[in-house]
């Protein structure tokens, strides 16, 4: 495959590398991973098979090779162009043959789209893995974005991807959330109830500043206790950090492993996907659950991806 237009923002992802926290190395990977995973099991790959994560304004590339392709992600217009120029549904699985182009235009709604391809991109591979980590500059495709002229290569698979699968309807429900269920942190110290009841009762503004490594939010100030005066400690992709502004920052796929700001609260998993889908000037709430909520909720999605069943047995 080659890449023609890598638009602003288009790298190799998969579901995320061996985290070394230790070594201030994160997981990085895709951050929206739900529809990494449903785009692979479409195409009949494994769910850690890598595929293109394309930021706001989509990409173009060349197929050199025959294969099946399925877009995923957020809403974007998507054109199969060779002897005719016809439009590519997302979320189905499409032929394509060598010598065609595929075009995905900017992102509507949601802020990434992803490129998955039979048998997955090949990805270069370290000891932490076969995630691009952009900020470390290795895994990927050289550490880097892509750029115009590159090429890559997929993995071999034998047939044909599997027959009448379906997106469950919760996936397409739960990438359009825009109020994060996220679990409260003890506050002592940290803190007043009334600056944490300000926090969970607002809305809040996506930032143009927000990247992979944490999304920046703005509205009303939060105030702690203690921001800039803490020691570092650990942190976890989906943590709200509260600095000296008081504009909240969830952290990201690519963020610092330790940090020295006041932690409100964090992100549950089941709906750390939907970081990865918040485009700037977006507004987006906290609802707060427990921690038995958080996994009550996990289970029922990872219930309804049971539908589409995780292939392993399909490369040469």
């Amino acid at each position: 495959m080659t890449v023609i237009d890598p638009g602003m923002l288009t790298s190799v992802q998969t579901l995320g590398s061996r985290p070394c926290p230790e070594l201030g190395v994160p997981s990085a990977g895709a951050v929206d991973t739900l529809s990494v995973k449903v785009g692979n099991r479409l195409l009949g790959n494994h769910d850690y098979d890598a595929a293109l994560e394309c930021t706001l304004t989509g990409v173009t590339v060349r197929l050199d090779s025959d294969s099946h392709i399925v877009v995923t992600g957020g809403e974007a217009d998507c054109f199969l162009k060779g002897d005719s120029i016809r439009a590519m549904e997302r979320w189905k699985v499409h032929k394509v043959g060598a010598g065609e182009t595929v075009q995905i235009g900017g992102v509507r709604r949601g802020a990434r789209v992803y490129l998955c391809v039979r048998g997955g991109f090949c990805s270069d591979r370290n000891s932490f893995g076969p995630s691009t980590n952009l900020g470390a500059g290795f895994g990927g495709f050289g550490g880097r974005a892509l750029r115009a002229g590159d090429v890559l290569t997929f993995n071999g698979a034998t047939g044909d991807p599997p027959e009448n699968l379906h997106v469950p309807p919760m996936v397409l429900e739960l990438l359009e959330r825009r109020t994060l269920r996220a679990i409260a942190l003890p506050m002592a110290g940290r803190f007043e109830q009334e600056a944490a009841n300000l926090f969970w009762q607002s809305e809040f503004t996506v930032s143009n500043q927000s990247d992979r490594s944490g999304i920046r939010l703005e509205g009303p100030a939060i105030p702690s206790l203690c921001a800039g005066r803490m020691i570092s400690e650990g942190m976890t992709f989906g943590a709200i950090e509260i600095p000296q502004s008081g504009q909240p920052i969830v952290l990201g796929v690519e963020h610092p492993t330790t940090g020295g700001y006041p932690v409100i609260a964090c992100v549950a998993t089941v709906d750390l996907p939907i970081l990865g889908q918040l485009r700037p000037r977006e507004k987006v709430r906290f609802e707060q659950v427990t921690v038995a909520e958080a996994h009550r909720l996990l289970r029922s999605a990872s219930a309804a991806l049971r539908r589409l069943p995780p292939q392993r047995d399909y490369s040469l």
